[in-house]
């Protein structure tokens, strides 16, 4: 799906339907973004009797503005010349190195990370970050 958005972006781009820089795009995404708070500020998304989100009318306008945002992202990313898997591909990498040592961190000062709370795995996080 990255690549086909890409190669979609690319297409129209082609035929001159396309922002100038990355001013436009970066405005989409903002705009975007503000869409998706809103659906998210209008009613909590229905959960089934096991916690699992129920795919209704207020999850398909969800996952659409979503679609949206992730659209946006990916033509910003071409536009500043960025193949989007490509950065997806880095910052998982760069996500999975950061957790493990957060999960190594944690282990060596006695920190259960299943049971350790966000603030506590926030602050090992920050705490990796600085160190790079």
């Amino acid at each position: 799906p990255l690549h086909r958005a890409h190669r979609l972006q690319d297409r129209a781009a082609g035929v001159g339907f396309d922002w100038p820089d990355v001013e436009g795009p970066a405005a989409k995404v903002a705009e975007e973004l503000d869409e998706v708070r809103r659906e998210l500020a209008s009613a909590p998304l229905p959960r089934g009797p096991e916690g699992d989100p129920v795919y209704d009318e207020r999850h398909a306008r969800l996952e659409a503005e979503l679609g949206d945002l992730l659209f946006a992202v990916l033509n910003l990313c071409r536009k500043a010349g960025v193949h989007a898997s490509l950065a997806l591909d880095r910052a998982n990498a760069k996500f999975a190195a950061r957790f493990g040592a957060v999960e190594r961190l944690a282990a060596e000062r006695g920190l259960d990370v299943n049971t350790a709370g966000l603030t506590a795995l926030d602050a090992l996080w920050d705490e990796v970050k600085r160190g790079e």
